[in-house]
Formats: structure tokens, sequence, C-alpha cells
């Protein structure tokens, strides 16, 4: 008969610092995403990175299983992909950032996030390990789990540019064809067959 086994039970101190990460990953559903503030799109309808980070994890859920890819995998690579920005900002290529620099800060600034959570011989010790993995394996994009979520993470900001321009210009979006930049930038750069 198969044994059952208490769960541990998270220790005062762990819970703290699982709330101090969470609230500290509340800043994404604050920081807007630049790319559309660049085009002018009106601050009060922009997306968050927060936004767009959900409906990248919700692509991976619906598209994972015809990729062949681990989809719980794709899910929490999507969540955490653009965590960095929390506290570096949505750096776009219009910033003036080189990509070296950017992936400087981003990494530092997730090591800095995931250090927080962890602590000596905590349970949460593996879920900062989780959560810096996820992150670094996105962004070396040679996983087909990493190379889905990229793509994914193209998919979303074309799709939102086409709603923002759907929207109209009354309604806080864009004229049409005033976002074509955002659909010309990913031609040819997917990673896989979706």
């Amino acid at each position: 008969a198969p044994s059952l086994t208490t769960p541990r039970m998270s220790t005062t101190a762990e819970v703290a610092r699982a709330i101090d990460f969470l609230t500290h990953a509340r800043a994404l559903k604050r920081v807007a995403r630049a790319g559309w503030l660049q085009r002018g799109l009106p601050a009060r309808s922009v997306e968050s990175v927060a936004d767009h980070s959900w409906r990248v994890a919700l692509f991976a859920l619906v598209l994972a299983p015809s990729s062949g890819v681990d989809r719980d995998r794709a899910i929490r690579m999507a969540l955490v992909h653009d965590l960095a920005e929390c506290v570096v900002g949505d750096i776009t290529p219009n910033d003036g950032v080189s990509d070296e620099e950017k992936r400087r800060r981003e990494r530092a600034a997730m090591r800095d996030f995931c250090d927080g959570l962890t602590r000596d011989g905590d349970g949460l010790a593996h879920v900062a390990r989780d959560v810096e993995a996820l992150w670094e394996e996105y962004e070396l994009g040679e996983s087909a789990e990493a190379k889905l979520v990229k793509d994914m993470d193209k998919l979303e900001m074309i799709m939102q540019a086409h709603e923002y321009e759907g929207d109209g210009e009354d309604a806080g979006g864009a004229k049409r064809g005033g976002l074509e930049e955002f659909f010309t930038s990913t031609a040819g750069e997917r990673g896989t067959t979706i």
C-alpha cells in the first residue's frame, strides 16, 4: 500500500520570505510595456509586464501539448521569463542599452531576487533555484521549452499590437498600420514550427 506522508510545514520565516518575494514580484503589475509607450500609446491603455507574462503562460498552456514539450515547464518558464523587469524595468532596443548590459542587469536582478528566498537548509531554496534556472534557460533559448516560450513571447506581442490597432486611436489604441514594426521585427525569428 502506498505510504501517506505528511508534507513538511513551512516555517514562519519561509512564509515571510515567500510573501516578500511575491510582494516584490507585484511590481510587474505596475511596469508598463515600454515599447507601447515609446510608440505613443496612452499609459492608461498600455498592458503591464504582468499582463504580458500571464498571456504568454496561457499561450504555453494551450499550445505546448501540440509542440511535444513539457507543458508544465513551459508554463513555469513563461511565468518567470520577465521577472527581472520588476527590478530593471522593461528595457527595449530603443533605450540605448546594449544586449550585454541588459543581460548583466537582468541576471544580477534575478540573482538578488532569488537570494531573498534562500536560506541555508530551508524549504524555499529549491524554489529559488528553480525560478533562477527557468529564467536562465529561457535566456539561453536552447531547450525546446525555451524556444517555444520565446515564440509565444513574440506571438503575444504581435497579437497585442493587432489588438491595439483594432482598438483604434479613439479607444486609446493605435492607428491601423501604426505598429507595423512590431509585426516585422519578429519575421524569421521563430524557434519552433508553431
